[in-house]
């Protein structure tokens, strides 16, 4: 049962909407089992009033920091004073730390904790081909961090063309020597890798975002979408005899380290958690 009392430290979750999100359960039995003294709270905020409610948030000085999911990742960034390398780098943010003075350090776990979950799934990255459908926050995230996963090719699609446009000019300016091309919304048989980081799939009869009928049986399928957790995208995608990887990976895989990044792992962790200081230190 969760303790809250006048020293409880707050954490927000930002979203529009917000029904979908897993993270108050896995945040709040994180803390419960490290025993800090803290709780995640839902904030369903259209994106009209992003600015407004970060705003008024910076005055509340047992706010750990804030969450932050579909639409706002983009637009949270030209909140924050400072950005850890990941966000500059990709352009946006999914979690705020408010500092003493008020202001905001920005940081994008998205890409980090996508790719820390495919090993564990048995799923390789290295020398691999992807296809990645959608170039919002959580798109830019991955793509980056493919790359620096050693991907070796990378197909790209968004219906925003200048989106698309936008990060595929910005992979290719990062001279990794990865193949990056603009694509269509359809598994080709090279694609190791095809991934759903659009919203498409959330509302009961949302269109399949990806095209699966030309898919090479080795083919993994991924969909950042955290509920429902068996997108219609993943259960086409089992029809078929693909391998399957739901949303929930990437978000259990980043919590340890978002929780490390708002400074509310206890002591003990925080110096065992080598990966999550360094994060911390580059903010």
């Amino acid at each position: 049962m969760m303790h809250i009392d006048g020293e409880t430290r707050i954490v927000a979750i930002l979203g529009d909407p917000i029904a979908q999100a897993k993270s108050p359960q896995l945040f709040n039995a994180c803390f419960q089992r490290d025993g800090v003294n803290a709780t995640l709270v839902p904030f369903h905020v259209p994106a009209a009033h992003l600015g407004p409610v970060l705003e008024g948030l910076r005055g509340i000085v047992n706010l750990a920091g804030v969450v932050v999911t579909v639409p706002h990742k983009l637009q949270a960034t030209v909140h924050a004073a400072r950005l850890s390398e990941a966000a500059q780098q990709t352009g946006g943010v999914n979690c705020l730390r408010r500092e003493a003075d008020g202001s905001w350090t920005g940081a994008m776990f998205d890409g980090e904790g996508f790719v820390k979950g495919l090993p564990g799934r048995g799923h390789g990255v290295r020398g691999k081909s992807a296809l990645i459908v959608g170039t919002g926050g959580a798109g830019v995230a991955v793509a980056h961090a493919l790359i620096d996963a050693g991907i070796a090719s990378l197909d790209l699609f968004d219906s925003n063309a200048t989106s698309l446009r936008r990060l595929a000019q910005a992979l290719q300016k990062r001279g990794s020597g990865v193949v990056v091309r603009e694509s269509v919304p359809r598994a080709q048989a090279c694609h190791d890798l095809v991934v759903n980081a659009t919203p498409c799939g959330m509302r009961p009869g949302d269109p399949l975002p990806i095209d699966l009928a030309d898919a090479g049986p080795h083919a993994v399928i991924a969909d950042l979408i955290m509920k429902p957790a068996q997108t219609r995208l993943l259960e086409e995608a089992e029809a078929r005899g693909l391998t399957t990887h739901p949303g929930r990976h990437l978000l259990e895989n980043s919590v340890e380290a978002m929780v490390a990044f708002l400074r509310l792992l206890p002591p003990s962790r925080e110096r065992a958690t080598t990966a999550c200081q360094a994060w911390i230190e580059s903010a």
